[in-house]
C-alpha cells in the first residue's frame, strides 16, 4: 500500500505581528500561514504534512526552519487535536532533552486562546496504545492510532511553538511564538471521516 501524504502547505508571508496570522481554506489539507522571519529558526513552523500509514496510524509532521540542541527549558513544540475535547501533545523543543510525548487534555473550548485553557495530565496514550513522537530533521512527528478517533465526531489539528509551565499534572501555555492553525475559532470543524477521505484521496 501507497502511503499518501498531503502537504499543508505554509507559504513564507511576511507581518509585522509577533505571531503568524492564518487564514483556513476551503480544502482542508491546505493551511496558509503569514509567517514572521523575525523568529528564531527553531520557532518558525514552515509547513505541516499529513500521512496515514499502513498499520493505521495518522501522522502529522510539524516541520520548522531550524533545530535547537539546548535553550530555554519551557519551550515546546505542540500539535492541538480538538476531537470531543481540546489536547495538547507537546515534546520539548530542545533536542538535548528525552523525546517522550506529553498529552494534556482540556474540555472542548474553540473560542478560547491558548493561554486561557486549563490543561491537564490525559490517560489516552495509555488507554489507547500507539501514540508517539519522534523528532526528525527541523522538525517533528507526532503519531496516533486511526482506532482512538470517532469517525461520527469533528476533528480539527493546529501546530504551535510555545512556552509552556507543566506543574503536578497540569500544563499551562504561557505565550505563543508561531501557529499553523486550521482556522479560526468560528471557523465550521470538518467531520473526522471527512478529513481521512481527504487525507487518502489524491488532491484533483
Amino acid at each position: 500500500m501507497i502511503i499518501r501524504t498531503v502537504l499543508l502547505l505554509l507559504p513564507l508571508f511576511l507581518t509585522a505581528g509577533p505571531v503568524s496570522a492564518m487564514q483556513i481554506e476551503a480544502d482542508p489539507r491546505i493551511i496558509i500561514s503569514f509567517m514572521d522571519k523575525s523568529l528564531p529558526p527553531e520557532l518558525d513552523i514552515l509547513r505541516v504534512t499529513t500521512d496515514v500509514s499502513e498499520d493505521n496510524h495518522l501522522i502529522f509532521q510539524v516541520q520548522t526552519k531550524g533545530d535547537r540542541a539546548s535553550g530555554e527549558d519551557n519551550d515546546y513544540v505542540m500539535l492541538q487535536i480538538q476531537h470531543e475535547k481540546t489536547y495538547a501533545l507537546i515534546i520539548p523543543l530542545n533536542r538535548e532533552t528525552s523525546a517522550t510525548i506529553l498529552i494534556y487534555e482540556a474540555a472542548l473550548q474553540p473560542e478560547n486562546p491558548l493561554t486561557s485553557i486549563s490543561f491537564k495530565e490525559s490517560r489516552i496514550n495509555s488507554e489507547h496504545p500507539g501514540f508517539s513522537v519522534r523528532r526528525i530533521e527541523r522538525g517533528t512527528e507526532f503519531t496516533m492510532p486511526l482506532d482512538w478517533i470517532n469517525f461520527g465526531a469533528d476533528f480539527s489539528f493546529d501546530a504551535y511553538t510555545v512556552s509552556a509551565s507543566i506543574e503536578e499534572g497540569a500544563l499551562e501555555i504561557n505565550d505563543v511564538y508561531d501557529q499553523a492553525r486550521r482556522g479560526r475559532a468560528q471557523a465550521k470543524q470538518i467531520s473526522a471521516i471527512t478529513l481521512l477521505n481527504s487525507i487518502c484521496s489524491p488532491k484533483k
